[in-house]
């Protein structure tokens, strides 16, 4: 429960893409292909981001370039918009492995935009992102010599689950293009929004003339999370600017989709009678698996950022922390550890207040809660050893 990986649909997905259709081979997939995706498969995404995006009016196939994981997305999208030491803006706390996606081979840096858990005046939620904090983030970095170059932003993110509002979505972008800012949107999480009433404020909603600067707005979506098909390897980029295309289209000769794989998705993304019964599955199996953490969270009376999106949980396990430090987290951590169980600390999210965790809940029931009963033990050794009772 510690690796952000999807289980609760494996057995439809194994199911369908046992399909003779989907592993059926020819000529084609034995020889070179176009190297931003084949154009069947960029027609069918497309399609399905049009239509499960919400999109006023159809994607482009011809903006669309097909990678092998939004890791490789991100790497080269970093790579066709900065220079070694420029840097991204990126609240934290945020999925650390961004910070080798844009640095390991376009040495990029990430400039941290703290959120907090208590929210300021005028702010009216936790770990809420404003165009304040992001005024002040560019201001720090400008001061320290730091070069800017865009923003990154995770909607839905990792690990909060938040989604953004529209109006406030709307205000980062215009900020962003106050500033002249690239804004790189990794929406992974795009279908994964399980809350009722939840709405997505995803960029695919806008019109390409209601974007603020369209020329420096780039959109990321894979299969890894929404299908949970982290091992096949297929992802995209979606940008309105066609010299960042033409870059990216020589890029994604190292970052190729199998043609095999290929097949298998565009025939996945066709079938929309298959697609709707998965994501009303889905969306179902999601709530009830969110439930069994949150309600045995709230039975140890442990606070919890209440969201509706993502395959996870965002915990405040700071109590059972023997001190406020960084030394503290790790303990616990090994704690969990010991009693066979992983849950990610605040310190693998660059997250500025100890003791928070990610605690992952796309898994088997059963899994879940056995993992919950683990670290509920855990939670009730630290307090008994505290002199307290739970």
């Amino acid at each position: 429960m510690g690796t952000s990986e999807n289980y609760l649909m494996q057995n439809e997905i194994i199911a369908k893409l046992s399909d003779p259709k989907l592993v059926q081979y020819d000529h084609t997939m034995l020889t070179y292909n176009d190297p931003t995706g084949h154009p069947a498969l960029r027609a069918a995404i497309a399609e399905f981001l049009t239509e499960r995006g919400n999109a006023p009016q159809p994607l482009d196939p011809n903006k669309i370039t097909v990678m092998n994981g939004v890791t490789s997305c991100i790497d080269a999208l970093a790579f066709s918009i900065g220079d070694p030491q420029d840097a991204f803006l990126c609240p934290t706390p945020y999925y650390g492995f961004i910070l080798r996606d844009v640095g390991m081979r376009s040495q990029m840096q990430l400039f941290h935009v703290h959120l907090s858990s208590k929210p300021r005046p005028g702010e009216s939620e936790p770990f809420q992102l404003t165009v304040e904090r992001l005024e002040e983030a560019l201001q720090q970095a400008k001061d320290q010599g730091i070069n800017i170059r865009g923003l990154f932003l995770m909607n839905p993110h990792n690990p909060l689950g938040d989604v953004y509002k529209p109006k406030q979505l709307h205000d980062i972008l215009l900020f962003c293009k106050k500033h002249q800012l690239h804004v790189v949107l990794d929406e992974i999480y795009l279908m994964s929004i399980f809350g009722e009433g939840a709405q997505h404020s995803s960029i695919l909603r806008y019109k390409t003339e209601d974007i603020p600067d369209p020329m420096r707005t780039h959109f990321t979506w894979g299969f890894s999370k929404d299908f949970g098909m982290s091992g096949m390897r297929g992802a995209m980029i979606y940008t309105w600017n066609l010299g960042i295309k033409e870059v990216l289209t020589h890029l994604a000769e190292f970052h190729q989709c199998a043609a095999s794989v290929q097949h298998s998705l565009k025939f996945l993304l066709q079938d929309k009678e298959f697609l709707n019964s998965y994501f009303l599955t889905y969306h179902q199996r999601l709530r009830e698996s969110h439930k069994i953490v949150t309600d045995k969270l709230k039975e140890l009376g442990i606070p919890y950022l209440h969201r509706p999106a993502g395959l996870f949980v965002w915990t405040d396990l700071s109590k059972y922390l023997s001190s406020t430090t960084a030394e503290a987290e790790q303990e616990l951590s090994e704690k969990l550890a010991q009693n066979k169980m992983f849950i990610a600390p605040s310190a693998g999210f660059f997250g500025t207040e100890v003791g928070w965790f990610r605690i992952v809940f796309s898994r088997e029931r059963d899994v879940i809660r056995v993992g919950m009963e683990r670290i509920a033990k855990v939670c009730q050794e630290i307090q008994k050893s505290q002199g307290h009772a739970i």
